[in-house]
């Protein structure tokens, strides 16, 4: 495991926050900005409490109008982690400079048993 660490760039894994963290600064009411970069059907099939919705393909163009700091900080997710990766290589790019990935995006957290909110539909 260690030399499988070592062989990944460090950014690759070193800006992570742990499930158990996320959800340990959610219960206390420190959680950091929430980005749910999946599409709005995966996130109203459920997301982290109080994330906001921002498609990775919408992120370079909708950063202003989020009204986030650049030195805020950060944790994005998606579905397994590959659109996170994408948006926080975006957002760093812009300048944002606190980003994080959260471990094992939704998948995991869903795996863990962690809740997640569900949107109804508008009728």
């Amino acid at each position: 495991m260690v030399c499988a660490l070592l062989s990944l760039p460090f950014a690759a894994w070193a800006q992570d926050v742990s499930r158990d963290a996320m959800a340990g600064r959610m219960a206390a009411h420190d959680a950091p900005v929430l980005l749910d970069v999946r599409t709005p059907a995966e996130y109203r099939d459920g997301h982290l409490a109080g994330a906001l919705n921002v498609p990775v393909d919408e992120v370079a163009a909708r950063n202003g109008a989020l009204g986030i700091k650049r030195d805020q900080e950060l944790v994005v997710y998606c579905k397994s982690g590959k659109r996170a990766a994408r948006a926080r290589d975006t957002l760093q790019s812009l300048g944002y400079t606190n980003v994080h990935l959260l471990e094992g995006s939704a998948d995991a957290w869903r795996a863990d048993g962690r809740p997640l909110v569900k949107e109804s539909p508008n009728h």
